[in-house]
């Protein structure tokens, strides 16, 4: 996650620009048609209840084989705008057709979407902060790079609402020869969102508001993906209920979470409920640091980022490797969002 709220402010005039696209395929160019916003009443005529079966072996997978996938050294730490990120990018998209999700990113044609909701990034400079390596802004002359979110859902019954799980999918890429794999961050977020939603599945239950899975390009980057679906968002956001971030999540002290929200909002508030008597999850300061939920806070959404309390342990460095993660800890996680998801769909 980035670290100075200059990038940050910087960031904020990313858009989503039609650029050439080099090392992403065809299906993540940017659509032809205006994007228009989704009629989940629509969807949920041909989704709400057709949940897919529970033997399949995309039901079977656990966070950690997810966390593998996203660290395995042909992924080249998935620096946004890289064949590595592409490659992150496709898993989740086959995770998404396996769960029988529902795709809710950009138009295709007048009638469909793909899962891919595109943007671009300016270029970045790398540089060492607090012995962390870090992205500032470069020149913001140069061509900028692709990159997306990746968004699909399950169509709730009876309702235009929805509730958002989601996670930052990219990291840092190699520098100077080494490999900043972002095991902790944060491919435990990845797989922390896509248990919960398996186990939504595996429980058979339908819900009432949707319940969107979405994966945010470019978090290291300044939040790009995520500010960049706030300008030009898929669906409305004045429909979105809460959103629960993950970043972060597999370290430190079993029982210990921080929470970071700018307010005491209904998302942090369904954290807090379900994490009674299972683990300490504190409203913390940020400190000068963030995740995805701080734009939807800005603008007027309930959103809450769940987080390992001591996340800053290796964090941006070589050592973020998957034996740094404890399984036990992201099932934690799992259960008390899974419980705090339960509160606000059923």
């Amino acid at each position: 996650m980035p670290t100075r709220r200059s990038f940050l402010k910087c960031m904020l005039g990313v858009g989503a620009g039609l650029l050439p696209w080099y090392g992403w395929p065809e299906l993540l160019k940017k659509p032809k048609a205006v994007p228009t916003f989704i009629d989940t009443s629509e969807l949920m005529k041909k989704t709400a209840h057709n949940l897919p079966q529970t033997d399949t072996p995309y039901l079977n997978r656990t966070a950690m084989e997810d966390i593998s996938f996203f660290v395995h050294p042909e992924l080249q730490g998935r620096r946004s705008g890289t064949a590595g990120e592409e490659k992150a990018a496709a898993y989740l998209i086959d995770q998404m057709k396996g769960l029988g999700l529902e795709p809710l990113g950009d138009l295709v044609d007048n009638q469909n979407r793909n899962y891919l909701n595109v943007f671009t990034v300016y270029p970045v400079v790398e540089e060492f902060y607090k012995g962390r390596l870090t992205f500032r802004p470069g020149n913001s002359n140069d061509l900028r790079t692709p990159s997306a979110n990746v968004i699909g859902g399950l169509i709730g019954t009876n309702s235009q609402e929805s509730v958002i799980l989601s996670a930052h999918y990219d990291h840092l890429g190699i520098f100077n020869g080494n490999l900043y794999p972002g095991a902790n961050d944060n491919a435990s977020g990845v797989g922390c969102i896509l248990d919960v939603m398996r186990r939504l599945i595996k429980e058979r239950i339908k819900p009432n508001r949707n319940v969107i899975l979405a994966f945010w390009g470019a978090e290291e980057m300044g939040f790009v993906g995520s500010y960049s679906f706030i300008q030009k968002p898929t669906f409305l956001l004045n429909g979105i209920h809460a959103v629960f971030n993950v970043d972060t999540i597999g370290n430190g002290p079993l029982k210990e979470f921080a929470l970071w929200a700018n307010s005491d909002n209904r998302a942090l508030q369904a954290v807090r409920a379900a994490a009674e008597n299972k683990a300490n999850a504190v409203l913390t300061p940020s400190n000068g640091y963030n995740s995805d939920q701080v734009f939807f806070n800005l603008d007027h959404v309930p959103a809450v980022t769940l987080m390992a309390r001591d996340w800053l342990l290796k964090n941006h460095t070589p050592e973020d490797v998957p034996d740094f993660i404890n399984p036990k800890k992201i099932a934690l996680a799992s259960d008390i969002l899974y419980n705090a998801l339960q509160s606000l769909i059923v």
